[in-house]
């Protein structure tokens, strides 16, 4: 049985600048740590929120540049980390959209792609696409067994709409 903890869900409004995005996470995640949190959970598109020409052109450093900030933040303030959501290569044009959680220690505990897209179109004429640049993942996303917390699934902001998908995540562990 695991024992309580304390989570904390930053809230972040992402720009086109990833030095000043990382920067401000750094500081909610610091703040978290400080109160006490032993998971942290950053929201999607935490390390860059633009245009779609400037996401697929960051895409590749900014990958590595994520992954290797989540572990960085894990290992310094000695939380769970889940970064919410950010780009990754998926091809010529496209992205994945994805999010990661890493453990105390720096170790990637699991990685899940988004399946579901917000793709929109608003009555007053404007529209949102995502699915014209980011790939969606192939592969349910994964729940893990995380020391002192307990099972922790993945999931990226639109899933909450799709409630097999929560089934899924909600499935008793499997028997070994």
């Amino acid at each position: 049985m695991v024992s309580s903890f304390l989570a904390a869900a930053v809230q972040l409004t992402s720009t086109p600048d990833p030095d000043s995005n990382l920067a401000a996470a750094e500081e909610q995640i610091e703040l978290a740590a400080r109160r006490g949190a032993d998971l942290v959970g950053l929201p999607e598109n935490f390390a860059f929120m633009g245009e779609d020409a400037q996401r697929l052109a960051l895409a590749p450093s900014l990958a590595e540049r994520c992954s290797r900030f989540l572990v960085t933040m894990a290992r310094r303030y000695q939380v769970t980390l889940l970064g919410g959501g950010f780009p990754v290569p998926a091809g010529p044009g496209q992205t994945f959209n994805r999010a990661e959680l890493v453990g105390t220690e720096g170790q990637l505990l699991a990685r899940y792609d988004k399946i579901h897209l917000f793709d929109v179109d608003l009555p007053d004429g404007n529209t949102y696409q995502e699915s014209a640049t980011v790939r969606p993942g192939s592969e349910l996303p994964p729940v893990v067994e995380v020391p002192g917390l307990g099972r922790i699934g993945l999931s990226i902001c639109y899933d909450v709409r799709f409630p097999e998908l929560y089934r899924h995540l909600a499935a008793p562990a499997p028997m070994c």
